[in-house]
């Protein structure tokens, strides 16, 4: 399949050409994420909805290309990369919806962790992992890479924290909202 076919069947699958990037530019500026290694996408997909990124999972399945999500692009180890299609959620999925007194939260994958736990301030709550790059990892990547933090180690790491309430020991920074 070439890169034009690609193209087509992506831009087909958003509805919004201007929502798939497959200049050099646009695509180098995503071939890393904080690691050090590099993989330059076939695509840059910047999806709108739930369905199209249905769609474009499809597009890709279809075309027999590699498909990954790009939320913060803090990734130290890579998976923030891919040589194929690059779904990158972070500006149309950043929703958060507070519930239950700050008990639970709803957040898009596109939501920075700093910009949840602000929400959550005036519950006294705050997400369990504490990533130093809190202020530009999302939680997508959070929950993907099973991220933690120093402060909280492995004990208070994202499947820990967000499959049940929980806080690190002693009691401190961690205290978890699910």
């Amino acid at each position: 399949m070439t890169a034009t076919d690609v193209l087509t069947m992506l831009r087909a699958a958003t509805g919004d050409p201007a929502a798939v990037g497959g200049r050099l530019t646009d695509r180098l500026a995503h071939a890393h994420d904080a690691s050090h290694f590099a993989l330059v996408p076939r695509a840059v997909v910047t999806p709108r909805t739930a369905a199209e990124v249905g769609r474009v999972c499809g597009a890709a399945r279809d075309a027999g290309l590699p498909l990954a999500f790009r939320s913060g692009g803090t990734s130290l180890s890579g998976q923030a990369g891919t040589d194929g299609v690059l779904l990158d959620v972070r500006r149309h999925f950043r929703d958060i919806e507070v519930l239950d007194d700050g008990a639970r939260v709803r957040v898009g994958p596109g939501a920075t962790v700093r910009q949840v736990n602000a929400r959550l301030v005036r519950f006294g709550r705050k997400l369990g992992p504490d990533p130093a790059s809190e202020v530009a990892c999302t939680v997508g990547g959070v929950v993907a890479n099973n991220s933690s933090g120093m402060a909280c180690g492995t004990r208070a790491n994202s499947y820990a924290t967000w499959s049940r309430s929980s806080s690190c020991s002693p009691p401190g920074p961690c205290s978890t909202a699910r």
